[in-house]
């Protein structure tokens, strides 16, 4: 019974927050679409789409609990089985008839089904750190990591792969750095790549990274989830090249390593590159009331939605669905 009750809530938690990241990702693309909005890019519009992601999960869950509570407490189920239902406020009730029961059953191992195989993913992209050749840094690198003044706890690597450099792993990150690029910069500019892959710890992406990676896989199937996950990356690498472009200097710098890696790594993503160079030469100050503007529209599109899950309907059809997942 407590196995049947455990894998009800994950699938009450899955629905619920389904529908809110659903509300909030099209609450945000029309805000970035038709709004003054759309001039927040980098460290705001990162913060923005990762509450957009990591929020409605985090609040289906007291509102899984609710759903699961209600049921269990409900005196129509006192005899664990199945009954006609007693309220009287129209809804989609799950338990109604033999058809919405094996409905209701179907998204409960549909919604396990899927766990799994995101499960697996996330295990198979986790154990990729694994397959970096690390070689130690040459002194040409050496030179470059004591001019950046990283911190102690942050490593260095040269690897002979395909990838210029990277920010790789979560719970012990480390720098990566390519042996080409390594060659093909100057030690000044290899400085500044070190300041922006530095910038993705100080900000803890890679915390970030792994939590919107396992949420984008869990939901996937929802619109707009891709569209979030792919608007932080964008924005976190943006983020970062500000914190590295610190002066004219580092930003010159930093766009003579956008054009190595525009023309050796990533050719068919010269555009986008090319925007990045841009903005580096051309940074424009925050907009606080923007920021402002865009975290108040996401708390308010979450409190809609709440407001629209607790409605009569809505939550006898939670209420229902979770009867039809806990009864035998």
């Amino acid at each position: 019974m407590y196995v049947r009750i455990i894998l009800a809530g994950i699938a009450l938690w899955f629905s619920v927050s389904a529908f809110m990241i659903f509300a909030i990702g099209l609450t945000l693309w029309l805000l970035k679409k038709f709004s003054p909005l759309r001039k927040v890019d980098g460290a705001s519009w990162a913060r923005l789409t990762a509450i957009g992601l990591l929020l409605p999960p985090s609040s289906g869950i007291p509102l899984a609990i609710a759903g699961l509570t209600s049921a269990i407490l409900c005196p129509s189920t006192a005899f664990r089985n199945y009954h006609l239902c007693v309220h009287s406020v129209r809804h989609l009730c799950g338990h109604a008839a033999t058809t919405s029961v094996w409905r209701s059953q179907f998204v409960l191992w549909g919604a396990l089904t899927w766990f799994g195989l995101t499960g697996a993913t996330m295990v198979l992209l986790m154990r990729r750190r694994r397959y970096f050749k690390r070689i130690e840094p040459s002194p040409k690198l050496r030179q470059a990591i004591a001019r950046a003044n990283l911190p102690a706890n942050l490593t260095v690597w040269e690897t002979d792969g395909d990838v210029p450099a990277g920010l790789i792993g979560v719970f012990s990150p480390s720098i990566f750095v390519s042996r080409e690029l390594v060659q093909r910069l100057p030690v000044k500019a290899l400085t500044v790549v070190l300041r922006h892959e530095y910038a993705h710890f100080a900000r803890r992406d890679h915390w970030l990274r792994f939590l919107l990676l396992a949420t984008a896989l869990i939901f996937t199937p929802v619109p707009f989830v891709v569209w979030l996950q792919k608007e932080w990356r964008d924005a976190s690498e943006k983020a970062a090249d500000n914190f590295a472009a610190s002066d004219e200097r580092a930003a010159s710098l930093l766009s003579q390593a956008f054009e190595v890696i525009q023309g050796v790594w990533v050719p068919k993503s010269a555009e986008q590159l090319k925007r990045r160079v841009e903005m580096v030469k051309n940074r424009e100050s925050l907009n606080t009331s923007e920021s402002l503007f865009g975290a108040v529209a996401v708390v308010c599109g979450l409190a809609f939605c709440a407001f629209i899950v607790l409605s009569p309907s809505i939550w006898l059809t939670l209420h229902c669905f979770a009867e039809a997942l806990i009864l035998r």
